[in-house]
């Protein structure tokens, strides 16, 4: 009897247990690529850009409501390309197929925070009350304004790529300055979808 329990294990348990470890390895493969897309990388529905460079302006405290500053504002940008500056170190042009900006705005006025920042638009702002305003932007850490540039041609100017602006999603800061960690979990105007992330020394250049 025993020697046909264990005849049984073999041709049915066993079997059982290798395809659950082929299933793990598979799945654990699938995220791995999905990580590696994702890392240094930005990727606009199916299309992937190796991401290069960073740069940040930093706007100090800002006013979203009310009379005195309420959030701390830094625009952040990416490229797979390069950022150019000028010799009063202002944004001159940027040269590569993708560019995303992000302006965001950090709960506080004293300093720029590492955090989640979910997008609210303020394009109607100018139409809301202040007790509206207060109840949109009060202690929250959002991204008010975003676009991505696409072109198609590698090192060359973005000047006039296709300009896509963000409608929702939200993105992630860590680290700090100059040595940020940013993720995007987007969506565009256009529906396309953008997720990925860039870490590394971020230039500071002015407005």
């Amino acid at each position: 009897m025993l020697e046909l329990n264990l005849n049984y294990m073999k041709t049915k348990i066993y079997p059982i247990l290798m395809l659950a470890l082929i299933v793990g390895f598979t799945s654990c493969s699938k995220d791995d690529e999905n990580e590696v897309q994702t890392s240094n990388a930005l990727l606009v529905d199916a299309t992937t850009y190796t991401l290069a460079k960073g740069a940040y302006i930093d706007y100090p405290n800002t006013m979203l409501y009310g009379t005195t500053n309420t959030h701390y504002n830094y625009e952040f940008l990416t490229t797979d390309g390069s950022i150019v500056v000028n010799s009063a170190n202002e944004l001159e042009d940027i040269k590569g197929k993708v560019a995303i900006f992000v302006d965001l705005y950090s709960a506080g006025a004293t300093s720029f925070k590492a955090g989640t920042y979910t997008f609210v638009s303020g394009a109607n702002d100018g139409t809301l009350t202040n007790a509206q305003l207060k109840t949109k932007y009060e202690n929250k850490s959002v991204c008010q304004y975003g676009t991505v540039l696409l072109g198609t041609i590698a090192n060359a100017s973005l000047g006039n790529a296709v300009e896509i602006d963000i409608k929702s999603g939200s993105v992630t800061i860590e680290g700090t300055k100059p040595n940020f960690k940013i993720i995007y979990d987007l969506v565009l105007v256009d529906n396309k979808t953008v997720k990925g992330s860039y870490s590394g020394a971020f230039a500071l250049i002015s407005d």
